[in-house]
């Protein structure tokens, strides 16, 4: 006799149960996907059932099993609603967020799944894998290996330790807000600039304590950085001779306006700089008697400009090529301020193509190197006076 707790097998499951379209196999596989995936992801409940789309999953499910459940299905006896006196609400919230799949936020937070509440790759996601090959159900023909089973044994613990150190990440991720990274950089936006650099380098230190605590920890370090730029105004304004409240407000108008005049330059300033300069010198002199010329009632005349300086020459002893360069050539890319592997690179260009073409113009040469068109003028003169190239003739 076939009783209701025995096990039986459905040879055929083609028929349709609720809906012509869906057959008795398509929702046995529909109510195992829904119970890994969970209710609300339909984009991976239907790459699971792989023939049914995204909207087909949704609009079926809740229609058939949500809000208009058939007879046919089992009906289970009520709960007792003095222990239960209201039902539980779903409700969708923000946190922890749920962002679309194809958004760029959803792809940072490594995977995790809202509405299931874990993620899609686990730490050590393969570990299961390693379990597949054990078997304690041993026929009583074969001899019982003590070795083998205790291997199995340890097989078994570590991936006991690693259930065990995906769950200590997961408390971490959650009790943290990890996942809620636009979240967590509001909360520090707040601080100056400064003190977040502090807080970069205090997050390692995050884990010794609970996110209310370093939340105050922090709050206290910020009001002590505040304090501690308090008392050194304080300060600067007594060393200026500030003693009263009212005349810090005078005192910071007058400082920014000093920083101001300090930022002008001046003709005066470029001439004590280069005081050893006498053409620059003479050229303030000139300016000098020109001005006060205009102050008498002569015509405008044009002031004299300054003279251009030129850059000193540029140190390339030591630098990557040297040794391979001759006396000239180092006296040339000192002078140019051109370091030697460049030059000897732009020289390889400027021969190779004066041998493919018998002659070189300068037009060309500063066409082939993009560099400045006095230092290509420069280069092409020195390869001319040395024989490396060849003029065009005529």
């Amino acid at each position: 006799i076939h009783e209701n707790d025995h096990a039986y097998t459905i040879v055929r499951d083609d028929f349709p149960i609720f809906e012509n379209s869906w057959s008795a196999e398509e929702e046995v596989l529909l109510l195992k996907v829904m119970a890994d995936c969970g209710y609300g992801n339909w984009q991976d409940v239907a790459q699971r059932m792989r023939v049914r789309s995204k909207n087909e999953v949704e609009k079926h499910y809740n229609k058939v099993y949500i809000n208009q459940p058939h007879v046919e299905l089992p009906q289970f006896p009520e709960a007792d609603l003095q222990r239960f006196p209201c039902p539980v609400v779903y409700k969708l919230c923000d946190d922890p967020p749920r962002y679309p799949d194809s958004s760029q936020i959803f792809q940072l937070m490594g995977g995790y799944m809202a509405g299931r509440g874990d993620f899609n790759v686990e730490h050590d996601n393969f570990m299961e894998l390693e379990l597949r090959a054990i078997d304690f159900n041993e026929s009583p023909a074969q001899e019982k290996d003590y070795l083998e089973e205790r291997l199995k044994f340890e097989v078994l613990d570590v991936y006991q330790n690693c259930i065990s150190d995906r769950c200590w990440r997961k408390r971490i991720i959650r009790k943290y807000g990890l996942i809620n990274i636009r979240k967590h950089r509001l909360d520090h936006g707040m601080y100056p600039t400064k003190f977040k650099e502090l807080l970069d380098l205090l997050r390692p230190f995050t884990r010794l304590c609970n996110p209310e605590g370093f939340d105050k920890y922090t709050q206290a370090l910020n009001l002590q950085f505040e304090l501690k730029r308090s008392i050194h105004k304080l300060i600067e304004c007594r060393e200026n001779g500030i003693t009263k409240q009212r005349s810090v407000k005078i005192f910071k108008v007058l400082k920014s306006r000093r920083n101001e005049m300090k930022s002008r330059r001046h003709l005066l300033d470029d001439i004590l700089i280069h005081m050893k300069d006498e053409t620059s010198c003479q050229t303030w002199l000139q300016k000098q008697a020109v001005l006060e010329t205009m102050s008498k009632g002569a015509a405008n005349l044009p002031l004299p400009s300054a003279p251009r300086r030129s850059a000193p020459p540029m140190d390339i002893v030591g630098l990557p090529g040297y040794e391979r360069l001759s006396k000239k050539e180092r006296e040339l890319c000192a002078g140019v301020r051109l370091v030697p592997e460049a030059y000897l690179e732009f020289r390889e260009i400027l021969v190779g193509e004066c041998k493919r073409n018998g002659f070189l113009r300068l037009q060309q040469a500063r066409t082939l190197i993009k560099i400045d068109v006095n230092k290509t003028r420069k280069l092409y003169d020195f390869l001319v006076s040395q024989g490396l190239i060849t003029k065009e003739p005529g």
